[in-house]
């Protein structure tokens, strides 16, 4: 007992309030998926694709002058029908609850009453929302880069993979920066970079056209290159010239532009930041194929009790793939490593 206060506290323990505030939960930020609407864009969905292979048909076809002075007729020309694969792969994310599990702790206090448990709200909510923005995270970077992370599923053939194979269209390796020097030259400032994909495609007379043709090609960075783009430009040309570009930048938006000169639309894409090189590339439109049974399944988180009613099982199923048409240079160009 102390003596000055009168009170012998020593068989209690100083409090901890873990029930004034224990609802005012804080979810931790997770990337967005804007895979889904960029493929929309300038891409390609199919759907209904149940089978595991596809074969995606492409086409050209040659012209060959010849002397017309007499009436001789020599056919020589002809039409190439190609194809390129799309794999299907059918992945899923589950688990489960044991309600019970939570009556020991101070989230008890917001449990329904008795022991038979058919949810419990409004934790449940956060929870499963949480969930769904994870499995849409992985959404956004499995068409990319396959498998990440803890994933068991295996999978071949996501875009990088296929372009990582592919020769003649890896403009660089590494990642870009900005600008890097007092000029902004550097040949890796992201700005560059875009610069010297579009002097390829100029220099290509079967492409040159496209890059001042609204939609033809799109080229897609990551955040943190778009802002190395910001930088790069500003450095090059000062922050006091203002181009339509530089000011929709300055403003604050940063989610897609047109590139100064062309009619080529730069879009930033969430999931090339996830991996230790951030990939630039280049598509024309159509090139890159995103295929579902059912696109909707790509959203759809069922929920359930086990047959027992003990536990609230949660699960979500998807069936998918990610083809490219083409990696020839024409219609696709690749900052980032080879295999």
């Amino acid at each position: 007992m102390s003596t000055t206060t009168g009170f012998d506290l020593a068989g209690i323990s100083a409090l901890v309030n873990e029930t004034e505030f224990g609802n005012l939960w804080y979810k931790e930020p997770i990337m967005g998926n804007n895979t889904f609407s960029a493929t929309d864009m300038h891409g390609q969905v199919l759907t209904g694709a149940k089978n595991d292979n596809f074969k995606l048909p492409t086409y050209s076809s040659t012209a060959t002058l010849k002397d017309g002075s007499d009436c001789g007729f020599t056919p020589t020309d002809q039409s190439a029908l190609e194809q390129t694969d799309l794999a299907m792969v059918t992945v899923t994310v589950q688990g489960q609850f044991c309600v019970k599990t939570l009556e020991p702790y101070w989230v008890a206090a917001g449990l329904p009453a008795g022991q038979h448990y058919t949810g419990f709200n409004p934790l449940e909510a956060q929870l499963l929302s949480s969930i769904a923005d994870e499995i849409g995270k992985k959404m956004a970077i499995f068409p990319y880069y396959g498998p990440t992370g803890s994933d068991t599923v295996t999978y071949a053939t996501p875009w990088v993979a296929q372009l990582e194979t592919a020769t003649g269209i890896i403009v660089d390796t590494g990642n870009s920066n900005d600008g890097n020097n007092t000029t902004g030259l550097d040949a890796d400032g992201a700005y560059n970079r875009v610069e010297a994909m579009i002097a390829l495609l100029l220099a290509n007379s079967d492409s040159a056209a496209g890059v001042h043709r609204s939609g033809e090609y799109t080229i897609e960075m990551s955040p943190l290159d778009a802002w190395y783009y910001f930088q790069n430009m500003r450095t090059r040309f000062g922050q006091d010239t203002i181009t339509p570009v530089q000011q929709q930048m300055n403003n604050g938006a940063f989610s897609t532009w047109i590139h100064p000169g062309t009619q080529v639309r730069c879009i930033v894409v969430n999931a090339l930041q996830t991996q230790a090189v951030r990939n630039i590339i280049c598509w024309r439109k159509g090139n890159k194929v995103l295929a579902f049974d059912l696109r909707s399944d790509a959203t759809r988180l069922e929920l359930g009790m086990d047959q027992y009613r003990q536990f609230i099982w949660w699960n979500w199923v998807c069936k998918m793939g990610a083809g490219i048409r083409s990696t020839n240079a024409k219609d696709v160009l690749y900052y980032g490593d080879a295999s």
